[in-house]
């Protein structure tokens, strides 16, 4: 489908709107400034709407197809978060060729014609159009010929620096789950199926389930974590168990596959085929490699005490929170 057919498969009512445009990976605390900035504007004119264009693909992806890309969340997730901050019109596109090649005009064009745009909101830094040419100050320009107001948006910042989807990548890979959180405004959750292991966990009294995740979803770096592992996400079924994750290659038993093993506390049953998602709370130490068996069950017994330490923590301070204390 074209941009344009894109555009005009959202059913819109002729009404004015108030757009911003990105591919809003992770829906962080800088997106969500940046979304009730769009909402605020669109309050403004007369039965008016907020739009939101999510690119499903992030732009690095066609302009640089030999390097790796990875999201924080999968398309389904960054629109069901966008359409929960309130956006009333959620129009998911391809970021392809053709939409590359549009210049400012074309696509500001467009949005005029198609969503009846009266408000541009841009996030900081943001350009449009062919050849990043669509600064806000041409946008400005273009807007006073096709009848729309430009907006910026100052950016979200966490410990001096500017909040955004590759930081909160970085963070997650250097196993700073923590700021990460800060980053995105909630716990970072993977979730996916729970495969057939080699049940070695099992073997040393630790039974894990071995989760599969898209490959296209962000890993946290190698290591311990304290983690909350959510058995059947997202249905009335759903229920939360405190657990242990470890993510790496498994270095003790000579190394391999690199592997995200979650170890539920407390927890009897079988999870094969079940789908998981495990919420990062804390790392509590680096993969290592030990020189027996028994040294690493020692270490494994250390991890749950800890683990279960973390989650009361944090729990606490959840509840903290809540009372406003």
């Amino acid at each position: 489908m074209t941009f344009q057919s894109q555009l005009d498969s959202v059913s819109r009512n002729g009404r004015p709107t108030a757009v911003t445009v990105g591919t809003f990976d992770g829906v962080h605390v800088g997106h969500r400034r940046l979304l009730a900035a769009t909402v605020a504007r669109a309050s403004s004119l007369k039965d008016g709407a907020s739009a939101v264009i999510v690119f499903r693909q992030q732009p690095r992806a066609l302009l640089l197809p030999d390097r790796p890309v990875t999201y924080l969340s999968s398309i389904e997730h960054r629109l069901a978060l966008v359409r929960a901050a309130g956006i009333d019109l959620v129009i998911p596109v391809d970021f392809d060729e053709s939409l590359r090649s549009l210049s400012p005009r074309e696509f500001a064009s467009e949005l005029s014609t198609r969503v009846a745009m009266k408000h541009l909101i841009l996030g900081p830094g943001a350009v449009i159009g062919r050849d990043r040419s669509g600064t806000p100050e041409v946008l400005r320009g273009l807007g006073m010929e096709l009848g729309f107001q430009v907006h910026t948006v100052q950016p979200a910042t966490h410990a001096g620096h500017q909040v955004s989807s590759s930081a909160i990548r970085k963070a997650l890979a250097d196993g700073q789950v923590d700021d990460a959180c800060t980053m995105l405004g909630r716990r970072y959750t993977l979730t996916g199926t729970v495969e057939t292991g080699d049940r070695r966990g099992r073997q040393l009294g630790f039974p894990t389930a071995n989760v599969g995740v898209d490959p296209h979803i962000a890993i946290p770096g190698d290591g311990i974590y304290a983690t909350w592992a959510i058995v059947a996400p997202g249905t009335p079924s759903a229920r939360r168990h405190p657990s242990a994750t470890s993510i790496g290659v498994r270095p003790t038993f000579g190394g391999g596959k690199r592997t995200i093993e979650t170890h539920l506390l407390d927890f009897n049953g079988d999870l094969y085929g079940s789908t998981l998602g495990v919420v990062f709370v804390k790392r509590l130490r680096p993969e290592l490699r030990f020189e027996s068996v028994e040294a690493l069950v020692r270490q494994m017994t250390a991890d749950v005490l800890q683990a279960r330490s973390a989650l009361k923590s944090a729990a606490a301070q959840l509840q903290d929170r809540a009372d406003g204390v």
